[in-house]
């Protein structure tokens, strides 16, 4: 019984354990891939996002660009040189900035290289352009859109110019877009703190002003100048920090634009879903844990009063079969006093014919003595009757404890001999030696009685014998009872361990018998098995191990 709190524990721990790996493991698989998959969805939204963004200011930039070249050429169209030497370029040049700030300059160069006219706030008139890389390319085409470079002004600038023929003489018209305005038409697309556009040449110098990169002219060391078709995102570690960046070359792969981002900053709703699916799975895990706690606690509480309502009914039904098994003896016990009894009146009556009013005569003395003798015979043959009895009936015990098996069944068989002496039964014996048991002594004596007392029923009136033997299998030992009595019907075999099932006159048996002697045989970790033939007699089996069972049975 010491080990029912640790028996209980280790089931409640189990349970636990088992409660909380079915919750858990689904809980943790299911929010796992579907955070998983969350994480690829929203990456992947991010960088298409990216690309979107990329893709739209490119579309965007290069539509500025034609629409300043568009621009140009139809002042060029509109105007005769002339118009624009005599103050046109002036009214043109107002015009056309309309108050936003997207030209520094414009002027008139001529096809020999010398600036014909000039408006804007550097000194330029009389420059002559004839070396320059733009007038030499202008020579071969009608327009032309610049990198950023320094000039005669010495700061960085971007030109559009457009040829203009007139016979078989040109003038070019030039103007320079205001760095500041260009590059807030290509910062347009800032996202967030750390997300910003801008433009990069083939050599990879910074067309445009950065707010984390480097000033206009200074390399940018961007790993990825080689001219490709659409839109690459990659990621690039600089210093601390992991950098998203999406880059398109504009068209004819002149500019390449270039967006960047902080990953932590583009990603950064993920990190927060991330954070929030951490705390949902640590919720649900503690109220996973807590109310398995709570159910399995209560489960082995219920376990527990179950056990113990069982064991009460269990001891309920094994002091009814006791009392059914003395009382299935007493007749024969009462039959077996009275000889004793029947010896002493005789033994009484004899004495007091001896005693007569003078005494006892001398030769009567020794008779006397001897019936004396012979009646306290009698009284011992009783009392180890009556002590056998009440032996018996004594309070059954569930301790395990070094058991004779073979002694014990020899006093089983002297407690029934009394009434199956009187039914003309005889026993027969074959036990094999066999060292003491670790086991129930009192178990084996309820389970022996009753099979004794349900042979010597099956042979009531006609006799018989029974036969006792024990004999070691391996790791149990095994215990035969068999008797020649009427047999059981083979209907009526599936159900004779059943509780409440009797095949005896009412008021003969309870139906308690057998049942009880099924569990006790299951609790010491044994069987009871039976065959039968009507007519020819049953065969009980009692199976006892030769070590207790394990505490997890």
């Amino acid at each position: 019984m010491g080990e029912a709190p640790n028996n209980y524990a280790r089931l409640h721990r189990r349970l636990l354990r088992a409660m909380l790996l079915t919750c858990l493991i689904p809980l943790f698989l299911v929010g796992g891939a579907g955070y998983l998959q969350f994480q690829r969805y929203a990456e992947s939204m991010v960088l298409d996002q990216q690309e979107r963004l990329v893709s739209n200011h490119r579309d965007f930039i290069e539509s500025f660009l034609q629409n300043r070249r568009a621009e140009l050429q139809a002042v060029a169209n509109r105007y005769t040189l002339d118009q624009l030497l005599h103050g046109e370029l002036e009214r043109v040049f107002r015009v056309i900035q309309q108050g936003s700030g997207i030209y520094t300059d414009i002027g008139i160069i001529d096809d020999t290289g010398r600036h014909l006219l000039y408006v804007g706030p550097y000194n330029l008139q009389g420059r002559n352009y004839r070396d320059a890389d733009w007038f030499k390319v202008l020579a071969q085409q009608d327009v032309y859109v610049s990198d950023l470079f320094m000039g005669y002004r010495a700061v960085p600038h971007f030109i559009i110019a457009v040829k203009r023929q007139t016979g078989d003489r040109y003038y070019i018209l030039r103007a320079s877009l205001s760095t500041d305005y260009f590059s807030e038409i290509v910062e347009r697309v800032r996202v967030g703190r750390t997300g910003e556009a801008f433009l990069l040449d083939r050599n990879g110098l910074h067309q445009t002003k950065t707010q984390f990169g480097g000033g206009l002219l200074q390399p940018s060391n961007y790993p990825a100048l080689r001219p490709h078709a659409g839109i690459l995102s990659r990621e690039v570690k600089e210093r601390d920090r992991t950098v998203l960046y999406s880059d398109v070359w504009m068209a004819q792969d002149r500019w390449l634009l270039v967006f960047r981002q902080e990953k932590s900053e583009a990603f950064g709703p993920l990190y927060r879903a991330f954070w929030i699916w951490v705390a949902v799975t640590l919720a649900g895990l503690l109220g996973v844990s807590t109310a398995a706690l709570v159910i399995s606690r209560n489960l082995v509480r219920y376990v527990k009063r179950a056990d113990e309502e069982k064991e009460a009914l269990n001891r309920q039904l094994l002091a009814t079969s006791r009392l059914a098994a003395i009382g299935e003896m007493a007749a024969g016990v009462a039959h077996e006093i009275n000889n004793p009894l029947g010896i002493i009146e005789t033994l009484k009556t004899w004495i007091l014919d001896l005693v007569t009013p003078g005494g006892v005569r001398a030769e009567d003395v020794p008779e006397v003595i001897d019936s004396a003798r012979k009646i306290g015979d009698q009284v011992e043959r009783c009392r180890r009757i009556t002590h056998d009895l009440l032996k018996f009936s004594r309070k059954v015990e569930t301790e395990q404890v070094s058991t004779d098996v073979n002694a014990l069944l020899q006093d089983m068989i002297e407690m029934i001999q009394h009434r199956a002496r009187a039914e003309n039964i005889a026993f027969v014996t074959d036990l094999q030696e066999a060292p003491p048991l670790l086991t129930s002594p009192s178990k084996i004596q309820q389970i022996l009685v009753n099979l004794l007392n349900n042979a010597v029923d099956s042979m009531e009136g006609r006799g018989g014998t029974i036969f006792l033997s024990s004999r070691i299998r391996g790791r149990v030992l095994k215990v035969t009872l068999r008797d020649t009595g009427c047999g059981i019907p083979p209907e009526n075999l599936p159900r004779i361990f059943e509780p409440f099932f009797t095949t005896k006159p009412v008021g003969k048996g309870t139906g308690l018998g057998l049942a009880v002697c099924y569990g006790l045989a299951h609790q010491m970790g044994g069987d009871l098995e039976v065959e039968s033939r009507v007519g020819e007699g049953t065969t009980f089996t009692l199976t006892i191990p030769l070590s207790p069972p394990s505490e997890g049975r």
